[in-house]
């Protein structure tokens, strides 16, 4: 299959105008600015207000609330709305930052209209084009630092632990695809299926559930604490849905003292309820397994089924492996 890129635009407004998302802006920036210096600056100042705000959002983003739907692709598409949100946000404004350095570029280029005539100029205006060049060679390595983080989500971790799970989706599973195992064998299916749902319930391990002190549950499967439970409990913000409508509410979850406990409960929840009798004895029928958890109630989300094979493929190759 063929993909067809657009003919870049010499114009610096209309490179501004382009998608966050697109790489081929910073080429046309480099044309406009040996075509309109001025207008390059501008541009390119917009850009590393982005960056600049870019960096404020990121951190805002990692504080989130624990048990909040999410996963892999989310994650991603976050990201994309956020470059873009940003982008936008600066050419109407921004915070600022992108007139001080228009500013500041343009007088060091001599191209400031304040600039008086009767004192020598300092350097030709030609000289702004390294400063702008320099600026856009900037951007243009964090943006295949992003794009190749976005290529290799997993990088591989050099001997992970249960410590490390969450680190990467490869530690994730090399840490926890033991415990999976033993789990496995009760139900009657591979270990694999067993190890992508609790990826899909924990985000591979990053939105683990914890208590108001931070200390871990060990809950990989969002198992819930009701009224029979007798064990430690966690409160978590959660997304339910009813009717088809997304609604926020708090529960109570399960808190293990060990993943090992973790995997235990989860096979002897399953095996132990009739609910879930068509989920059980599937060995690697993964689309079987995933509507049995489904058809059984194991969550609220219509499309469950469907988001559980495609993380099980996605453990399948990690798993081989390990």
């Amino acid at each position: 299959m063929s993909v067809s890129f657009p003919t870049l635009p010499n114009d610096a407004s209309t490179a501004s105008q382009r998608l966050a998302v697109d790489p081929g802006q910073t080429a046309a920036l480099q044309v406009a600015a040996r075509k309109d210096p001025q207008a390059a600056i501008k541009s390119a100042a917009q850009q590393f207000e982005s960056l600049f705000m870019g960096t404020l959002l990121q951190a805002m983003r990692e504080t989130s609330f624990d048990g909040e739907e999410d996963s892999n692709a989310m994650g991603t598409y976050r990201g994309m709305l956020d470059q873009q949100l940003l982008q936008t946000m600066s050419k109407s404004g921004g915070v600022g930052l992108a007139d001080v350095l228009s500013r500041q570029l343009a007088h060091a280029a001599q191209l400031d209209d304040d600039a008086s005539p009767t004192v020598e100029r300092l350097a030709p205006a030609s000289s702004v084009l390294p400063m702008v060049n320099q600026a856009i060679r900037a951007y243009q390595s964090m943006q295949s630092k992003a794009a190749a983080g976005l290529a290799n989500p997993a990088s591989e971790a050099p001997s992970p632990t249960p410590g490390a799970v969450g680190d990467t989706a490869a530690s994730f599973v090399t840490a926890l695809l033991p415990h999976a195992r033993d789990a496995a064998q009760q139900l009657g299916v591979a270990p694999e299926l067993v190890l992508a749902h609790a990826a899909l319930e924990s985000g591979w391990g990053k939105r683990s559930i914890k208590n108001a002190h931070g200390q871990e549950s060990h809950n990989l499967f969002g198992i819930k604490a009701g009224a029979n439970w007798q064990g430690d409990s966690v409160d978590v913000l959660t997304t339910e849905y009813v009717n088809g409508n997304a609604v926020k509410k708090i529960d109570k979850f399960r808190a293990y003292a060990s993943y090992n406990e973790a995997f235990a409960d989860y096979a002897k929840l399953l095996s132990g309820s009739s609910r879930y009798q068509s989920a059980l004895n599937q060995g690697g029928d993964m689309l079987a397994f995933a509507r049995g958890l489904q058809s059984g109630g194991y969550a609220t989300d219509p499309h469950y089924a469907q988001k559980l094979v495609g993380v099980m493929g996605a453990v399948s190759q990690r798993s081989r492996g390990a």
